[in-house]
């Protein structure tokens, strides 16, 4: 199924900007954004006001707590149970979560009802999937790689995700020239780069 693409205001009922750390992301000004924001892991170490900080593994958690400046943002360590898939989708085998999934689920607590989903590049057709800002930095290294078959399993279950929220849009930003892999959750929609920079002014 083709995505829809997003270019109205029709989304804007209490909206949150959930920020992955995929490169397609990197010429956004993040620190303009008025929405809520979410963030993931590293993110506070190039913007300091990002609303919510979301980090799921102990190497991260423990950067943040030493290095953090708080004053402009809360952090969230999820309980433990959430950093895993839901045993709804994988009752058997559960796999382990990532800080953007749990980052999504803290906005949807919060109530936002739309959410604009950048770097997200595992996702995207034409570009690394795996690829993020801060790999080969502290607690980026080798053992916290995505390899393509985390990919994989993060599409499918995004997409599970997505269609166990039906009432949430998720707006997906994508590069100008970039398509997204294929998903079936009819609340996916995707967003050229440039409509949501000129948006976000």
């Amino acid at each position: 199924m083709l995505l829809l693409m997003a270019t109205g205001m029709n989304y804007m009922m209490k909206p949150a900007v959930i920020i992955g750390n995929g490169p397609s992301r990197k010429d956004i000004d993040l620190d303009s954004i008025k929405a809520s924001t979410f963030g993931c892991n590293a993110i506070y170490r190039d913007h300091s006001k990002i609303d919510f900080i979301v980090a799921i593994d102990d190497g991260m958690i423990k950067e943040l707590h030493e290095h953090c400046d708080c004053s402009h943002t809360t952090l969230i360590v999820p309980p433990e149970d959430e950093c895993w898939e839901s045993a709804d989708y994988n009752p058997l085998a559960r796999r382990r979560s990532n800080a953007g999934m749990n980052a999504m689920l803290e906005a949807i607590k919060r109530g936002h009802k739309a959410r604009y989903c950048l770097g997200f590049d595992f996702m995207l057709e034409d570009q690394e999937a795996s690829a993020n800002m801060y790999k080969g930095s502290k607690n980026y290294g080798p053992e916290t790689a995505s390899i393509e078959e985390d990919v994989y399993n993060r599409l499918k279950y995004f997409d599970w995700f997505a269609n166990e929220n039906p009432k949430v849009k998720f707006i997906m930003v994508i590069p100008d020239d970039s398509s997204v892999k294929q998903m079936h959750s009819p609340n996916i929609v995707a967003m050229r780069k440039s409509i949501f920079k000129d948006k976000a002014k």
